[in-house]
């Protein structure tokens, strides 16, 4: 016969969830970041965005020494400025060249809200620098301070 105590434990038992660890992520550069409104493209779920690169860098966040530049030709912002929900979906391109003279492909999508003051994206990283190649298999993220121009960017990296 089952006593009440010895239901309980394994009720209790067959609840308890393993607590996961969060995940934590290392700052990896810190920069700065322009954007040049060219247009916007009304469509039915908002307004596409049309934004060309000014200028930026991307310094070292271990360091502080400059890792690279923001090329303002072949990038931009081509998000979507949603009329159904008040967020904006990052859809970034650009091309960044490292201190080494080599490039790098950058690929950042996410959302942020419009009142709010940063925007958060996946970011993805091609490059040919043997000192960075090693981003390309990082999962990366990217937090954009949309209230400043240029824009205050941070890029983190997966622990």
């Amino acid at each position: 016969m089952f006593s009440p105590v010895k239901v309980f434990t394994a009720a209790l038992a067959l609840c308890t969830v393993a607590v996961q660890a969060q995940p934590t992520f290392t700052k990896v550069f810190s920069g700065l970041l322009g954007f040049d409104d060219m247009a916007t493209i009304d469509g039915p779920f908002g307004a596409r965005a049309l934004y060309t690169f000014t200028g930026g860098n991307l310094t070292d966040s271990n360091t502080g020494a400059l890792a690279g530049t923001f090329l303002t030709a072949g990038g931009g912002d081509l998000g979507i400025a949603s009329m159904n929900n008040g967020m904006f979906y990052a859809n970034i391109r650009g091309i960044v060249q490292w201190t080494d003279g080599t490039y790098a492909y950058l690929e950042a999508v996410g959302s942020g809200a419009f009142t709010g003051t940063v925007a958060n994206t996946y970011l993805h990283v091609e490059t040919n620098s043997s000192t960075y190649s090693g981003l390309e298999t990082q999962f990366l993220f990217m937090d954009i301070n949309v209230t400043t121009m240029p824009n205050v960017i941070g890029i983190y990296a997966l622990n």
